[in-house]
């Protein structure tokens, strides 16, 4: 797919355009993936401190009413409520722990997808300054070529003035 020529000279073509616009559909689809993560893990923490103040709480009202007669099937109740919060606590943590790790796994692609992203343009960049100086080159040349084509004929006498 070569563009048209403008004025002669073709348009900057980067080869690997399509492979870079890869590397950026990548990156982006990374980066969504880590914020979805993430908001995931917040999700998590939240419910996190809601199962601990919860359990706090129960604790609390447990010990309030130990100064009051509590039969020892109210106080069964209790303990195993506080017991089973206790669980989803330590469930709610291992969920955490692991979408940590996910989390990290998940920053290390977008690092590395990034980088690669960045190389791509930087050896765009530096193709783009080498094709603009071809371009000053070869202009330079052909007004070069221009002024000796008209002191040539300056100088036969032919009439072309410039």
């Amino acid at each position: 797919m070569n563009p048209e020529p403008l004025n002669g000279y073709h348009m900057f073509n980067f080869r690997l355009q399509t492979v870079l616009k890869y590397r950026k559909q990548l990156e982006e689809r990374l980066m969504l993936e880590f914020a979805d993560r993430k908001r995931n893990l917040d999700c998590e923490k939240e419910t996190l401190k809601k199962l601990k103040r919860g359990r706090a709480g129960l604790i609390s009202r447990l010990k309030k009413m130990g100064e009051s007669k509590l039969s020892a099937a109210d106080i069964s109740i209790y303990l195993s409520y506080i017991s089973y919060m206790k669980d989803e606590e330590n469930h709610s943590e291992e969920i955490i722990r692991q979408i940590g790790k996910e989390l990290e796994e998940k920053r290390i692609k977008l690092v590395n997808a990034s980088r690669k992203r960045k190389i791509l343009e930087i050896i765009k960049e530096k193709k783009l300054k080498e094709y603009r100086l071809s371009l000053t080159v070869k202009e330079q040349k052909e007004l070069d070529e221009a002024g000796i084509f008209r002191t040539g004929f300056r100088d036969r006498g032919l009439g072309v003035r410039g």
